[in-house]
């Protein structure tokens, strides 16, 4: 049984400067993963991202799926098609990490930050796979903008109640 792993910062992503927009991806993410494992575990620390996860990953086994929580397109057929693929990876277009897959959670090295898609597929010898849900992450407005018609469903409703405010 493969555990999915959610890093998020709490108070959301500082370059979006919106912690319910930030919390509203997290939402739509969780609920992706809850349709194919019985829960997610969001995992937050001090640090960057990878020593808050390799902190986390240290207390668990077996296979891992990691999803970051600035997918809010992400759908449970692609954490499907990810997890069965692993070793695997999903990356941004910036060249960066969205999505990764272990065989076993031993085989995680912190490598995250720019130009860190080809240090994780060289490290584990992953796949790379193109998963639209998985490679369209929300760092910016103009991300939302580009991805506003596929997002889930907590995304949707936050984003509506700023069209009415």
């Amino acid at each position: 049984m493969t555990t999915y792993v959610i890093p998020y910062r709490i108070g959301g992503k500082t370059r979006l400067g919106d912690p319910e927009l930030a919390a509203a991806m997290l939402s739509d993410v969780e609920d992706a993963v809850q349709r194919v494992a019985e829960e997610a575990l969001v995992v937050d620390g001090p640090g960057g991202q990878g020593e808050a996860l390799a902190a986390s990953l240290a207390v668990l086994q077996g296979a891992v799926t990691i999803v970051n929580a600035d997918l809010p397109c992400v759908t449970s057929a692609e954490l499907e098609q990810l997890s069965a693929s692993a070793p695997a990876l999903v990356e941004a277009v910036d060249g960066t990490t969205n999505a990764i897959a272990l065989r076993d959670v031993d085989d995680f090295m912190p490598l995250y930050g720019a130009g860190s898609a080809e240090r994780f597929a060289e490290h584990l010898g992953a796949v790379r796979l193109e998963l639209p849900g998985l490679r369209d992450d929300v760092d910016t407005w103009e991300d939302v903008e580009r991805v506003r018609d596929r997002v889930g469903k907590h995304t949707r409703r936050y984003l509506k109640r700023l069209l009415r405010g």
